[in-house]
């Protein structure tokens, strides 16, 4: 079962009110607690996060940066959003390390494959047919085309 978490941090300068909306603009239900200098949130769901990934047609993008922030030492992938794109509801991947902090992604499962298969699910792969779209590049065959479908 996936879990995911996010942090993010909240600056003496900001209003924890419009940072703990920021990451209820990504990840709406959540279970968001305001702490001294941070808003951590328990996420119910990643659905629009994926649906904000297809809009802004960030699929390769979003994926790459979600893939490079998995973890080998435990079955989690950690990767940044950015607070401000958060706040106006938009989905900005990267590294960012902003003045005023980012949001923190935690996707955490049972094993590697599971969170590989989440990320996949969150932002398919524009590269190859539908039908592999949403399998992670390495339990695919080898004989997969690469059609090069735009996303």
């Amino acid at each position: 079962m996936l879990r995911t978490t996010v942090r993010a941090p909240v600056r003496p300068t900001e209003d924890p009110a419009l940072v703990r909306a920021a990451v209820l603009s990504i990840f709406p239900g959540s279970e968001v607690h305001e702490a001294p200098g941070r808003v951590v949130a328990q996420v119910a769901s990643l659905d629009r996060l994926r649906q904000l990934i297809g809009s802004q047609r960030i699929p390769d993008t979003a994926r790459g940066v979600m893939l490079a922030g998995l973890s080998f030492d435990a079955p989690e992938a950690t990767f940044l959003l950015g607070k401000q794109a958060a706040a106006a509801g938009r989905a900005h991947f990267g590294p960012l390390r902003s003045p005023l902090g980012d949001l923190e992604v935690t996707i955490q499962g049972e094993d590697l494959d599971e969170v590989e298969r989440a990320i996949y699910w969150l932002a398919p792969d524009t590269t190859v047919p539908e039908e592999w779209a949403e399998v992670p590049a390495r339990l695919r065959p080898q004989d997969v085309p690469q059609n090069g479908r735009s996303p």
